[in-house]
């Protein structure tokens, strides 16, 4: 089949992070992601008297999940259209029941023939390893030959439906028939040549019959441009596979000795700025030290490793024979480059660190997110497919580091304006382009397709511009930027929603809940993920330590120079707003602050600042 038809990576995600067998055929049935009830996993029953058994509690388990799933979906859909679904084995029985839980057209074996133009065959729980899997495997094969072989016209689509007792990972997908020439799968769901979800099965099986795939989540099958022969395809979705699963594996020790370092970091420039504060309480006239060149050289270290993450995916280190290593490798080497490159930027500049880090920003995620986000797909701060959040696009940590430099280049832009001489209206005209720019890389349906990032990039931009370009902010304009934003991410969501269903994202998949009723659920969803990233180790870590950096600063009269006063200003809008209107809990703030505060204090304090200690004014060179 691979030989001749499509092949594909597929996401078998439902509610828990390991799919069970009657997960995936609940997910089958209903078209969104529905699961058994809670505990280890249970093998689907044989079907009893025409009725599927433990149906009740399958939909007792659906009402309570927060994805609307309906059990009973696709044999609705089809029966509606004047078909019929047949199946075959238990687990298929789940797929191809009624909502009542009832299957019309069951059998035990394989017939000779098939009645209904929707047939579903359940080819069992593989072994994880060994002599067990390989003669299950070769059980499958005999099964699938069976199938082609009772109807020789037909498209037939072979696909992993869960984990099981394999490691977690995207499960393979073959389809083959007059629908499916050579090329790799996708769909409207994903835009990921070569990767589909599961639910994008049961929008083929609709559609294949004439029947809407309005009420489920994923769509119809396609098949995208061959990358060359049948062995070179199957090998880059091997590869995908295995970099998806190396990275769910090591995302988290990644990100907790991340937060570390950083806490660490911020602790230690603490305790030095509270020193220097004490000394300058003992002898006002004192000039406190500035913070040590190899701390500060560690704090540049610190913030460039998100970017470095996303860079490394350049290099196809999955295709080695040790590929964890080969990643933190490459993660090292680029993080290492930036640093030295930030050091001897911020020898030539002030800022040059932060400036040189966000252009390099802008460039790796901008670029991804114009050409597919391959990048982030499959990284450690970006999506991964095992998860099956997102597939494309910018997602919270991809939009904090995007943001940020959004507003850090924003503000160059201002400042260079104003430094050439040229009028408040023309450097803040030349700083709002690159803004608009950089909102509809975002915002975009077809480029970013973010919902939440958008109002917090503008508000936090037009600060940035009003004050490096040195526009005075009234009230009225404060109003008229605040509606703006607000109309400016209505206008992209409505804008998506009007697109025909199979091309919307999930900013225009979310009007629609809205329009159906549906989005009280995806709210709830959403919430329960932010109150969920509130509790993340690494992620509080973060934040404290960002506090008492900030606390410790204010306190001692620490500030950075104008044009870092500046982005942070900004910067801390567009996190507060982020943090109000997006899922991610602290994502966004705590990866902004891990980034800009080693930067600014890499850039040095502002020689201009005025300490008030003890009732007297002190200046500080």
């Amino acid at each position: 089949m691979a030989a001749e038809g499509s092949v594909g990576s597929m996401t078998v995600r439902a509610v828990r992070s390991r799919s069970c067998a009657v997960d995936g055929w609940l997910t089958v049935s209903a078209g969104r992601r529905a699961a058994d009830v809670a505990g280890p996993c249970r093998e689907p029953l044989p079907v009893v008297a025409d009725r599927v058994p433990r149906w009740d509690e399958y939909l007792a388990a659906a009402a309570a999940g927060s994805y609307d799933a309906h059990p009973g979906t696709l044999a609705e859909g089809v029966t509606a259209s004047g078909a019929c679904v047949e199946t075959v084995g238990p687990g298929a029985a789940i797929g191809g029941a009624e909502p009542t839980g009832v299957v019309t057209t069951y059998g035990v074996a394989l017939p000779g023939s098939f009645s209904c133009p929707v047939v579903l065959v359940d080819g069992g729980t593989l072994p994880e390893s060994g002599a067990e899997r390989t003669a299950a495997l070769s059980r499958v094969d005999a099964r699938v030959a069976q199938v082609r072989a009772a109807d020789a016209g037909a498209d037939v689509v072979v696909a992993g439906v869960g984990d099981g007792v394999s490691p977690v990972r995207p499960r393979a997908v073959v389809a083959s028939g007059p629908s499916y020439g050579r090329g790799l799968l996708t769909s409207a769901s994903t835009r990921q040549p070569g990767l589909v979800q599961l639910q994008d099965l049961t929008a083929t099986a609709l559609t294949r019959v004439g029947a809407s795939d309005a009420e489920v989540t994923g769509r119809p099958l396609t098949v995208s441009a061959s990358i060359g022969s049948a062995a070179a395809e199957l090998a880059d979705r091997v590869g995908f596979e295995t970099r998806a699963a190396t990275l769910r594996a090591v995302s988290p020790q990644v990100s907790l000795w991340l937060a570390v370092a950083y806490a660490l970091w911020a602790l230690v420039v603490a305790v030095l700025w509270w020193r220097h504060g004490r000394a300058r309480d003992a002898s006002p006239g004192a000039v406190p030290a500035s913070v040590p060149s190899w701390l500060r050289l560690a704090g540049v270290a610190v913030a460039v490793v998100p970017v470095s993450t996303f860079v490394a995916n350049l290099v196809p280190w999955w295709r080695v024979g040790a590929p964890v290593a080969v990643f933190l490798a490459a993660v090292v080497v680029v993080a290492a480059l930036l640093t030295l490159l930030g050091w001897l930027a911020e020898r030539a500049m002030a800022l040059g660190a932060l400036r040189l880090v966000a252009v390099v920003t802008l460039l790796v995620l901008g670029g991804d997110v114009l050409t597919g986000s391959g990048l982030q797909l499959s990284s450690v701060f970006g999506q991964n497919p095992i998860i099956g959040g997102r597939f494309y696009g910018l997602g919270n940590t991809s939009f904090a580091l995007y943001g940020l430099a959004v507003l850090v280049v924003v503000g160059w832009v201002a400042a260079w304006g104003r430094s050439r001489g040229l009028s408040r209206g023309v450097s803040a005209a030349l700083a709002l382009v690159v803004l608009v720019v950089a909102l509809a890389v975002e915002a975009l349906p077809a480029w970013g397709a973010d919902f939440g990032g958008p109002p917090g990039l503008l508000l936090g931009g037009l600060l940035v511009i009003a004050s490096a370009a040195g526009v005075r902010l009234t009230w009225r304009r404060v109003l008229v930027a605040v509606v703006g934003a607000g109309t400016l991410a209505a206008v992209v969501a409505g804008l998506d929603w009007l697109r025909p269903p199979e091309s919307r994202t999930h900013v225009g998949e979310f009007v629609e809940s809205v329009v159906s009723g549906e989005a009280g659920a995806v709210v709830g969803r959403k919430l329960a993920q932010n109150v969920d990233n509130l509790g993340s180790p690494p992620l509080l870590a973060i934040a404290v330590a960002s506090v008492v950096l900030v606390v410790v600063a204010w306190r001692t009269g620490w500030r950075p120079v104008d044009a870092g006063a500046v982005v942070l200003s900004g910067a801390a809008v567009m996190a507060v707003v982020a943090f109000l209107v997006n899922d991610s809990g602290l994502v966004i703030p705590a990866f902004v602050a891990l980034v800009l505060a080693p930067l600014l204090v890499a850039a040095g304090p502002s020689h201009r600042n005025l300490h008030l200690r003890a009732g007297k004014e002190v200046a500080r060179t």
